[in-house]
């Protein structure tokens, strides 16, 4: 019963692979066998051991990229591995088939699984039990007894490897949808490699190697629709032979393209500008709330841990500690210095009482720098809880807009900044105009990045607002109009903005305006100049700004700040003594001794005098008196920086200073500052046309925004020039003393006078030579005379018959004298007007009187000096029509003038350099 048994199930796999031979014979060609041997004597009479292979797919997840870790992770217990591929084959298999080696090709998804079986001697039987027995295995694993896996919801298949595979694990040679098949012989047609490839799936395309194409190996690429589809085709495929051809399968790596990425591109006249229109868009909705947050941070001090009750107290204690050692028991020296001038106290207390006030308009702080605008305005805002300072002076310092608007930025807490985006959206709109041939409109500068910081600031301040006075309505009892406490109205203080020119200071002007008049907040700006009153003034034309203007006080002011300020000092001095005496008592006295006289009374006004009423000065000089300095070398040390400022920053060259190039010249300064350091003060008109400004305001001006000068203004004008502080007057007179660095400064200027006055002769003879008045010859010169005094005389003796006899012949012209006098070129009296000649003392000829000689050449030099000075010009002009004689007359009488400058400036010249030369 056991044998007939066994027979029966034979007969059953026999018929199933029949059946299955029959059914893969006209698809495919059969699978690779390997004769290992004779079969044991005692079994089946004639039978072979064969060796096979086939490839159980979809037992990995495929990599379909280097980052891919899937496949490592699930083949990285290669025994646990192996023992599952053997249990998803079924036992009992016939032709006494065993399960061999095991490779996993985790990176294609599958394992080789090499086994052996017990066939027939010839081997295309063998190969048909080989494919029986793949099939059987095939049948097992879609009936579904394995399973499915979480990365592929399909069955495990598995199939017959028909040529050698080749293990690798090369990290670029990734699965592909398209498979290379490089012949080894003889190109196979489209139809056998269909043949070929078709088990394996469904194919997209194959592609044959062009005839004309000569390179060798020749080559086909099959393109499967799905990707396991080639995975199984190379593991199987590679090494098989057809025919003659030996055929050798590696991956082609394909470029994808997204398809709407390509559309992208095909189109990208409108994308590009929409692309961009997006980032901003993005840019906007996601960074603009971060910027709010950091500029309301920045202006509530939320996370200012100064601010905080603790830290507050303990660093206000060690402030208060630091300026007792160094100022006494005062407190603050700043307070005690506005209060003890009272100019300033009033100006501060003035402000306050604006400050407490709705806004309405700007206030505007003008006055001289280091006359204490930005004091006043500290101590006037300090109880305010929301302040904004906006320091022009640092805006100015930057080297370009977009370091401006950078600083801006910082300055206002507006972060994060991108200085990128406007370089970005620059070369945007350039693209798009070079291909659409418009501009798209998106391009950024550092004007609109600064408006933008601008609109985010006044939407902080609106909420600012907007969160007061739902406090205010909240905290009254009943519902009564909205008041806002006068400390908690936002203050924006815009320091020294007018002082210099910045690109988008109208932009600031235009929002402060803005906001003012929304009552948003205060804009208080402090100027050194009356000018930037009227830049503000028309920033806000309906409403008049409130001008308060800080000046020097006067002498007897500044002997009171110095008084007090010294005698505080004094007080000081001796506590300290006190607390450091030692046991002996010369060490005890002395010190007092020094103390009791820190200043006299002549001394204080004697500072008083030299620094004037500038309280940035008086400061400094009481500071240095205070650490120990006697009060002439406090003053002399004032004086020498001074001389360092006045030197480096007006007569150094830009290169050494490293500024921009100034607006005026070594010269023309040094000019000013021998007026000043002679009057004090010069008349700003009679500077204005002098020879070396000629009328240039933009010197004038540049010397005023450098500090170096300071101009009064008077009926919206200015008027007088004076030194940009009272202590320059001492500097100027200390330079002016220094004899070598005034004697080659006044050279330079003559140099440059006379300069200037040889450009006005050369431009005056140009002139006179297209008169002809050099230039003709002798005999046309006479003709040319004698034809002007015939015309003359016909011109005067027709004048007279129109009008009548004239009482006398006073206006009568004497052809005779006109061509004698034309003739001989000579300084005869001509009495042609008056009708009479008479003799009288040798006189100048127009060359020698326009060159400055006199014709005594045996006079004296002293007498001819006089003579010059005294000496009149011919009447008229040989050779010259009697129409020209006004006009050349003017040009020689400049060219005289010029001339007689000329000789002076050159004389002084002379001088200096002797005084150099003996130094």
């Amino acid at each position: 019963m056991m044998l007939r048994r066994n027979l029966g199930v034979t007969n059953v796999w026999r018929r199933s692979a029949t059946v299955v031979r029959q059914a893969n014979r006209p698809l495919a060609r059969s699978i690779h066998v390997e004769r290992l041997g004779e079969s044991d004597p005692a079994g089946d009479q004639g039978q072979v051991t064969y060796k096979a292979a086939l490839f159980m797919d979809k037992l990995f997840p495929l990599k379909i990229s280097m980052l891919d870790i899937r496949p490592y992770i699930m083949s990285r217990n290669e025994a646990a591995m192996k023992t599952k591929v053997a249990s998803l084959i079924p036992t009992n298999l016939p032709h006494s088939f065993a399960v061999g080696n095991i490779e996993p090709h985790s990176r294609d998804g599958g394992s080789i699984v090499n086994f052996t079986f017990v066939g027939p001697p010839s081997k295309e039987d063998a190969e048909c039990v080989g494919n029986e027995l793949v099939g059987i295995i095939d049948s097992h694993l879609a009936s579904g007894a394995a399973g499915r896996n979480w990365f592929d919801l399909a069955p495990i298949r598995s199939l017959p490897v028909k040529g050698v595979p080749f293990s690798e694990d090369i990290v670029r040679m990734l699965p592909s949808k398209k498979v290379r098949v490089e012949f080894g012989g003889p190109d196979l047609t489209v139809e056998q490699l269909f043949h070929e490839f078709r088990q394996f799936g469904r194919i997209v395309d194959i592609e044959m190697q062009p005839t004309s194409c000569k390179d060798t190996p020749r080559w086909a690429i099959v393109h499967f629709t799905r990707l396991r589809a080639a995975t199984s085709a190379r593991n199987c495929v590679h090494g098989d032979v057809v025919g003659a051809t030996r055929l050798q399968l590696s991956y082609v790596r394909e470029r994808r393209e997204n398809v709407i990425l390509q559309w992208i591109k095909d189109h990208q006249k409108f994308m590009i500008p929409l692309a961009a229109a997006a980032l901003i868009a993005a840019i906007y909705a996601v960074f603009d709330p971060i910027r709010e947050f950091f500029v309301e941070n920045k202006i509530t001090g939320r996370f200012d841990l100064s601010k905080m009750p603790l830290i507050g107290s303990v660093r206000k204690a060690a402030v208060r500690s630091m300026l007792w050692r160094r100022h006494g028991d005062d407190g603050s020296a700043l307070g005690n210095e506005i209060s003890a001038w009272s100019g300033l106290s009033e100006q501060r207390e003035r402000l306050a009482a604006i400050l407490n006030e709705p806004p309405e308009s700007f206030i505007v702080v003008t006055g001289p720098h280091g006359s204490g605008k930005t004091a006043v305005v500290d101590q006037a805002t300090q109880g305010k809880q929301y302040r904004i300072v906006i320091d022009a002076n640092k805006l100015a310092a930057q080297h370009s807009d977009l370091e401006q608007m950078t600083l801006l930025a910082r300055q206002l807490g507006w972060w994060p900044v991108f200085n990128s985006i406007i370089s970005i959206t620059n070369a945007i709109d350039l693209m798009v105009a070079a291909t659409t041939g418009s501009k798209a409109g998106i391009s950024a500068t550092p004007e609109s990045q600064v408006r933008r910081i601008l609109e985010c600031l006044a939407l902080v301040l609106t909420k600012i607002r907007h969160n007061t006075e739902t406090k205010a309505l909240s905290s009254a009892e009943h519902k009564a109009p909205k008041t806002i406490p006068p400390t908690e109205v936002p203050v924006i203080v815009l320091e020294n903005f007018m002082d210099k020119e910045l690109p988008f200071s109208k932009a600031i002007l235009e929002w402060s305006a803005s906001v003012v008049e929304a009552g948003l907040a205060h804009c208080i700006v402090t100027t050194s100049g009356i000018s930037g009153y009227h830049e503000i003034q028309r920033a806000q034309p309906q409403r008049a700004a409130s001008l308060m203007s800080l000046d020097d006080e006067t002498p007897m002011g500044a002997i009171s700040l110095l008084q007090k300020q010294l005698s505080a000092s004094r007080h000081v001095l001796q506590q300290r003594q006190q607390q450091h005496q030692t046991i002996s008592d010369q060490e005890q006295v002395e010190p007092s001794s020094e103390s009791a006289d820190i200043a006299t009374g002549d001394q204080i006004a004697m500072a008083a005098s030299v620094l004037g009423g500038r309280l940035e000065d008086l400061q400094l000089f009481v500071q240095k008196v205070q650490t120990g300095e006697s009060v002439s070398a406090a003053l002399e040390d004032i004086i020498q920086r001074s001389i360092t400022e006045i030197r480096k920053y007006a007569f150094a060259n830009d290169s050494e200073v490293g500024q921009l190039e100034h607006t005026w010249t070594p010269e023309q300064f040094w000019y000013l500052l021998t007026e000043l350091a002679r009057d004090g003060s010069v008349e700003y008109d009679r500077m204005h046309s002098s020879t070396l400004f000629s009328g240039n305001d933009a010197a004038l001006l540049g010397l005023a925004e450098a500090q170096l000068i300071t101009m009064t203004y008077d009926n919206d004008r200015p008027s007088r020039i004076r030194p940009g502080r009272p202590v320059y007057k001492a500097a100027f007179e200390r330079i002016i003393e220094d004899p070598g660095f005034a004697s080659s400064m006044n050279i330079k200027m003559n140099k440059k006078f006379i300069e200037l006055e040889t450009a006005k002769i050369r431009k005056a003879e140009e002139e006179l030579a297209l008169l002809n008045v050099f230039r003709a010859s002798i005999d046309a010169h006479n003709t040319l005379t004698s034809s002007i005094a015939m015309m003359a005389a016909s011109k005067d003796a027709d004048s007279r018959r129109s009008h009548g006899s004239r009482k006398d012949s006073a206006d009568a012209i004497n052809p005779e004298a006109y061509i004698a006098r034309a003739v001989h070129g000579s300084g005869e009296s001509n009495t042609g007007l008056e009708g009479q000649s008479r003799e009288s003392k040798p006189k100048q000829s127009w060359s020698d009187w326009v060159r400055g000689r006199h014709p005594d050449t045996a006079a004296s030099t002293a007498s001819m000096r006089d003579s010059e000075r005294n000496a009149q010009p011919p009447t008229v002009v040989p050779g010259i029509p009697y129409e020209l004689q006004g006009r050349v007359q003017f040009l020689l009488r400049t060219i005289h003038k010029s001339q007689q400058k000329i000789d002076r400036w050159d004389s002084d010249s002379q001088a200096d350099a002797l005084r150099l030369a003996s130094l």
